[in-house]
């Protein structure tokens, strides 16, 4: 599915977004002009700390951040509001794991954190924007965020004025939700 997704965009003139699952082997073979989605778990951009938290890898980011047009850092979608995704062990294909840089076979379930440990509020935001785009050679480097309190978007806004470093682009997620990883309850009715 991905690689005729990336084919399709590649075909179509328009860009691919790769989901917070990280690059695949299908993205690039697709020839897509991708946007990586850069989640909490970091995958494809992210190593193992000695708790087994997910954190942010500046090496294997810039190694992979070659296979994409634009980077979009995931604050929070319309689904999944300050909780993160959860992929069985059982579902962790071969494939899966290589693009995501997990260990196969899978020996715990893939735990998605509800928030980013690369930075904590927006001030930190701002330095991780400027870090992404240097480490990436200068591609445009954006947001994606549902916005559930208004106040917290002014505080995104007054740091991005403040600092001088803003986004290249921001992705407003609508409150219908829809994805597969969100908990029943919150799917097509947050954000």
């Amino acid at each position: 599915a991905v690689l005729a997704l990336s084919s399709g965009a590649r075909l179509g003139g328009f860009s691919h977004n790769t989901g917070e699952g990280g690059i695949s082997k299908f993205h690039k073979e697709g020839g897509a002009d991708l946007v990586w989605n850069l989640g909490t778990a970091y995958f494809g951009a992210g190593t193992f700390d000695d708790d087994g938290n997910r954190i942010f890898d500046p090496d294997l980011f810039r190694t992979n951040a070659v296979f994409c047009k634009m980077i979009e850092v995931k604050l929070s979608q319309g689904a999944k509001p300050a909780h993160g995704g959860l992929l069985p062990k059982e579902k962790i294909s071969p494939e899966i794991a290589e693009a995501r840089d997990l260990p196969f076979p899978p020996t715990q379930d893939c735990d998605s954190p509800p928030r980013h440990s690369a930075f904590s509020n927006p001030y930190e935001l701002c330095e991780f924007l400027a870090t992404l785009r240097e480490l990436s050679g200068g591609k445009p480097v954006g947001i994606k965020l549902c916005v559930g309190q208004p106040q917290e978007f002014v505080a995104l806004v007054q740091a991005f004025v403040e600092t001088g470093v803003h986004p290249d682009f921001i992705t407003v997620d609508g409150a219908e939700g829809g994805t597969g990883a969100a908990p029943p309850e919150f799917s097509n009715s947050i954000g």
